[in-house]
């Protein structure tokens, strides 16, 4: 502890420690009895030390939390004539803090009201400053005041009567230090003079269109004071919106503005403040409007954009003006149904006022006699109509590729057939904000026939997969606990019933993706506008009935789900931006979610099973034959080192046509194992002397068993045990009168010595390699085979191959398309019972990365290679394991991952980091000694140090330019196509065959 308690802390430690703990009190009532008056004072005072401790461990994890240099922030606060009791709560709630590094900035603008004055002359707090102004300068000026007496990094914008949450200034902290970004703002919400808190707003990440529609920021906001100082601090010409003038100036240096969901801030409802009516101050609606006309002024130019005030207060409307008419092409698919459609085209030509716009109807396979004399009538009629033969499979990303491709527009409008227009704007405001620089998918409201939402924007992830948010609600404004479905603003997604795009944005992203079939493209090609930067916009002046595809059944195609699934994995995982991870994901209705995540369990080690020794019999061969030590043949083990080692000597066996025996030690056939093998070789029992050609022995129970050899047969093996037995028992063979054996055959696949970091296991291993008999080393990379040799090793001849992709996966490479859809998910070859994976290292690297990455919590982070339990990685990721998966399933996870982690801490190159590369999966993996993989292919990132900060950042930079859909280049062919894995096999076959047959 930092200092001893005096009897007053003592008591009052006590004090507290009873009300948490009442229990405690009848303990200490037993404490009387046994030990009287003694015992009472000592154990209150261990009563008062526990909880002292507990609070100087509570004071001490924040000091621990603040890591590296610290952020000043600095409260600016503007006090005119404020009550002292709510300016008392406010101070309060700072000074309550669980961050230590602030100051308060306050300017009082010559309050007339005495007590103030007296209030703020009796503060004693150094980390309060206190400005007296002799006049009244508006709260602009004031809050400039305050500004200018500010030493913060930061400043804090905070009203003198509202308050902050006691780990407000922690949690702007954490954030800052993870983003670095200019602005930072929060949730709120309100509280009522009894300190009720009520009325959550839980806001989006930044939208700048929706900045335009109202002030959302509202509080708790924070920004650099640079960048304040940048922007000239507040402008007295928009008092009453001078916080909503500041941040628009601000929009305009930066866009690196940074949500934190969390209620940190608390608006007091009083009868005086627009938080609890919006009336109170009706000149702030004025000078909000003025404050987003002079921004569109400075950022557009005089007279390219006005805004309107709407019927509800605080709610704008921009409008952009064009100095030319382009010409809107609205593209309809269809198949029949000509009422609907003739409804559809109708309130097109009775409602729109925009004037040049053509109308391509896609005829997709029409059969009625009545439709193809409504097509031709209505192209008579009507100049700007074009019906285009579509005659082909349903596919409507094909069928809008297509009607682009006949359109001459300079924005195209998609539009189901079964829609009413409503508002006489609708086409003008699609193009005028389609045609906007930033502006990528543009979409409106629908509405069901009985007038509630049908779509007011797609949040992905809202119901598992996707839906429209405020669906099935009044088109009326309310503003908690979402913002208000009657606002512009930025969502993720617009549905394909209703959406414009420019064709310079088309020329740049591409059109629809047309492997989804039915439903999917529209959301994204929307994900993909974003991808590129532009932004997708909501506008609920856009208005259309849409009486929900009647023009086709429900039916949705496999393939639709699979590609939405890696589509929408990473706004599923992470949240859509344009919502609230607050916000219940099931309900389109938006509500507060209740259920909390409950933390799961980190991962647990695995211990290695010893050695135990196997013993042989003699028995009499005429002919030669192989031997290939294994641990296991089940499909859970035969993948890496032992398919490998398979593969080898079955190759071996086949160029020689000997006869060959496999030999397991470690585990039992199962029965998938003796199903899939018992087809090649005779499963033999190892007390009888069998003569089959291809053999497969059991000795994991070989306690009271031997294992049948000859002067003919010949061993091989791969891992150091299954060498270690079969060496130790010949050491005993040749001392009890039998020959020398045949070389060994040690096919190396790492150097397994450096398994066990100076211990029993490295000598053990490393004995192998140092054997009295004769041993033929086949190593199955060069680096390995240079990086072994130079340690001073002899064998009697070294044969070398490079690695080839397993067969099935070089299958699913050879299936892939040009473009492969990626899954914002990382897979990591993760095994904690096996050192060399350096597991720690790669759980340390992905916290490091959590930390570091903004948008962390919108990937799924996979673990393959071992079953283990989920590890938490902080802010509620987790290292989630797949186990082994079987070769179609890996495939399947390499398919959709973007990115890739794979450490093992020796001179071989690892499969995993080859396999995820060919799949074009952006992977991080390490050097060693020799070992460098990067010039592998480019996909590759090998780190030569392989520290968690390096791979943290290494992996940064890789899901920072993630991209849904990327090329796939074909690479490594030699690898992926696997021809003549074992081009030794012929030399080898001529030693053998000179030595030993």
């Amino acid at each position: 502890m930092g200092k001893e308690m005096n009897h007053s802390e003592k008591g009052k430690m006590f004090l507290k420690h009873c009300r948490k703990h009442p229990k405690d009190v009848l303990r200490l009532s037993k404490a009387a009895v046994l030990y009287g008056t003694t015992g009472v004072k000592a154990r209150a005072g261990e009563l008062a030390r526990k909880e002292w401790e507990k609070q100087e461990k509570w004071a001490n994890r924040d000091k621990i939390d603040i890591q590296g240099d610290k952020i000043l922030f600095s409260v600016v606060m503007p006090v005119y004539n404020v009550d002292i009791k709510w300016l008392d709560k406010a101070l309060q709630s700072v000074m309550d803090q669980t961050y230590p590094y602030w100051e308060v900035c306050i300017a009082d603008d010559a309050s007339t009201d005495g007590s103030v004055r007296e209030y703020l002359s009796t503060i004693k707090d150094s980390r309060i400053k206190v400005h007296f102004s002799e006049e009244n300068q508006g709260i602009s000026g004031a809050s400039n005041q305050a500004a200018k007496m500010a030493e913060g990094d930061y400043i804090i914008l905070m009203d003198n009567d509202d308050e902050i949450a006691k780990n407000a200034l922690m949690t702007l902290y954490k954030k800052l230090k993870k983003t670095k970004a200019d602005v930072i703002y929060s949730d709120m919400d309100m509280i009522d003079a009894e300190g009720v808190h009520s009325s959550p707003l839980y806001k989006p990440d930044w939208s700048p269109e929706l900045m335009l529609s109202q002030m959302y920021l509202g509080h708790l906001i924070a920004f650099k004071r640079g960048l304040f100082e940048q922007c000239g601090g507040f402008n007295s010409e928009y008092d009453g919106a001078q916080d909503y003038d500041l941040l628009l100036r601000m929009s305009e240096l930066t866009n690196h503005i940074v949500h934190v969901p969390e209620v940190l801030y608390s608006w007091r409802m009083l009868p005086t403040s627009t938080a609890a009516n919006a009336d109170a101050k009706p000149y702030a609606q004025i000078a909000g409007k003025r404050a987003i006309q002079a921004h569109l002024d400075r950022v557009l130019g005089d007279g390219k954009a006005e805004v309107y005030e709407t019927e509800n207060l605080f709610v704008y409307d921009v409008r952009y003006s064009l100095d030319q008419m382009p010409l809107a092409s609205i593209i309809i698919p269809t198949k029949d149904h000509v009422d609907d459609l003739a409804v559809a085209l109708d309130s097109v030509f009775e409602k729109t006022t925009y004037p040049n716009y053509e109308i391509i109807i896609l005829d997709n396979n029409s059969e009625q006699e009545e439709t193809r004399q409504f097509f031709k009538e209505i192209q008579q009629e009507k100049i700007n109509v074009k019906v285009v033969e579509a005659y082909y499979e349903f596919n409507w990303s094909k069928l809008n590729n297509h009607g682009m491709r006949e359109a001459n527009g300079d924005v195209f409008v998609f539009l189901n057939n079964d829609v009413k227009v409503i508002e006489p704007s609708w086409l003008d405001r699609l193009v005028e904000q389609a045609m906007q620089p930033n502006a990528g998918v543009v979409g409106g409201q629908l509405l069901y026939e009985d007038g509630t939402i049908q779509h007011a924007g797609v949040v992905i992830g809202m119901g598992g997969w996707a839906d429209h948010v405020f669906k099935g609600m009044q088109p009326i404004h309310q503003g908690t606990p979402f913002v208000s479905p009657m606002v512009t603003r930025n969502v993720t997604a617009c549905t394909g019933a209703c959406m414009a795009i420019s064709k310079e944005v088309i020329d740049k992203i591409g059109g629809f993706e047309e492997r989804f079939i039915i439903c999917g493209s529209d959301v994204e090609i929307c994900i993909r506008a974003i991808q590129e930067g532009y932004r997708n916009v909501y506008i609920p002046q856009v208005q259309l009935y849409h009486y929900e595809s009647k023009s086709r059944d429900s039916y949705i195609p496999e393939i639709d789900f699979e590609l939405s699934d890696i589509m929408y994995m990473g706004y599923r995982k992470g949240g859509d931006p344009y919502y609230n991870k607050n916000l219940d994901i099931n309900s389109c209705v938006p509500v507060v979610k209740k259920v909390q995540e409950i933390p799961k369990a980190d991962a647990k080690r695995i211990s290695i099973e010893t050695i135990r020794e196997l013993h042989f019999r003699e028995e009499t061969r005429e002919k030669y034959r192989l031997n290939l030590v294994l641990p296991s043949l089940n499909t859970e083990h035969v993948f890496g080192g032992i398919a490998t080692a398979l593969k080898c000597f079955e190759a071996i066996g086949e160029c020689l046509d000997c006869d060959t025996r496999v030999i397991l030690i470690d585990a039992q056939m199962d029965e998938e194992a003796i199903a899939k093998y018992g087809k090649q070789y005779q499963i033999v029992d190892a007390k009888e002397n069998s003569s089959a050609k291809h053999q497969i022995v059991s000795m994991v129970d070989r306690k009271y068993q031997t294992l049948p050899v000859s002067e003919k047969d010949q061993f091989m093996f791969t891992s150091w045990w299954s060498a270690y037995v079969i060496q130790n028992e010949y050491y005993e063979w040749v001392q009890r009168g039998h020959k020398n054996p045949n070389p060994f055959l040690y096919l190396i696949q790492d150097y397994e010595p450096g398994f066990y970091a100076w211990s029993s296991g490295y000598l053990l291993a490393e004995s192998t390699y140092k054997c009295e008999f004769p041993q033929i080393a086949i190593f199955n990379s060069h680096e390995l085979e240079e990086y072994v040799m130079a340690k001073g090793y002899h064998f009697l001849k070294t044969y070398c191959f490079d690695p080839v992709l397993n067969r099935v996966l070089g299958e699913e490479v050879q299936k892939l398309d040009q473009t492969v859809f990626k899954r914002k998910q990382i897979l990591v070859y993760g095994r904690p019972s096996v050192e060399r994976n350096a597991f720690k290292v790669l759980v340390e690297s992905l916290k490091k990365w959590v930390s570091m990455q903004e948008d962390a919590s919108s990937w799924t982070i996979l673990s393959a290679g071992e079953m283990h339990p989920p590890v938490y990685l902080g802010e509620g990721m987790y290292l989630e394991s797949v186990g082994k998966l079987t070769i179609e399933e890996y495939a399947k996870v390499l398919r959709e991952s973007y990115a890739g982690v794979s450490l093992m801490v020796s001179p071989h190159p690892s499969y995993p980091p080859l396999e995820m590369s060919v799949f074009d999966v952006k992977v991080v993996t390490n050097g060693y000694r020799n070992k460098d993989i990067s010039s592998f292919n480019e996909n590759i990132v090998s780190v030569d140090n392989v520290s968690p900060m390096k791979i943290a950042q290494e992996l940064k930079e890789i899901c920072n330019n993630y991209h849904t859909l990327v090329p796939h280049k074909s690479v490594n062919k030699e690898y992926v196509n696997g021809i003549d894995p074992f081009p030794f096999i012929e030399e080898l076959k001529k030693d053998i065959l000179n030595d030993i047959i």
